[in-house]
């Protein structure tokens, strides 16, 4: 097994491809109430595996959950089409999180940067780099 997460099933079902919804799966109503889904915006992200119905090589992704808790079919997955029956098993949901606000998010070195240098306060040199010599070794080293 390529990932030791997908050995975990949450869910099991069977559903039916959208036709005119591109693809879209919608988890059922019972199951969402039982994984604790609820209809919301930026939705969570759930890792999946999918296949026709009556068997047939398992496909594993990820999908971000729409607002109606149905997520779609990667373009990836070609054998799958509108209308198909499939077979679905939720492995894991993980929480679609923002950032928090008023903290700069420290995805790039120049955030982070900007950040230490908040952090570290002024700097005491008032001249510059014109004495380094005086100030680390004391005295006059000209």
């Amino acid at each position: 097994m390529a990932n030791p997460h997908l050995a975990t099933t949450l869910t099991t079902f069977d559903a039916t491809v959208h036709r005119t919804k591109n693809r879209l799966i919608a988890i059922p109503a019972g199951e969402q109430r039982r994984l604790g889904l609820v209809r919301r915006a930026n939705n969570h992200i759930i890792s999946y595996s999918i296949r026709s119905a009556g068997g047939g090589r398992w496909n594993h992704h990820l999908a971000c959950l729409t607002y109606d808790n149905e997520f779609s079919i990667p373009a990836d997955v070609v054998h799958i089409q509108g209308g198909d029956s499939v077979e679905i098993k939720i492995h894991r949901i993980i929480p679609n999180v923002g950032t928090v606000h008023g903290q700069a998010s420290l995805a790039n070195g120049g955030a982070l940067l900007t950040r230490l240098a908040e952090e570290a306060g002024a700097d005491e040199r008032a001249d510059g780099s014109q004495k380094v010599d005086e100030f680390l070794y004391g005295g006059d080293h000209g």
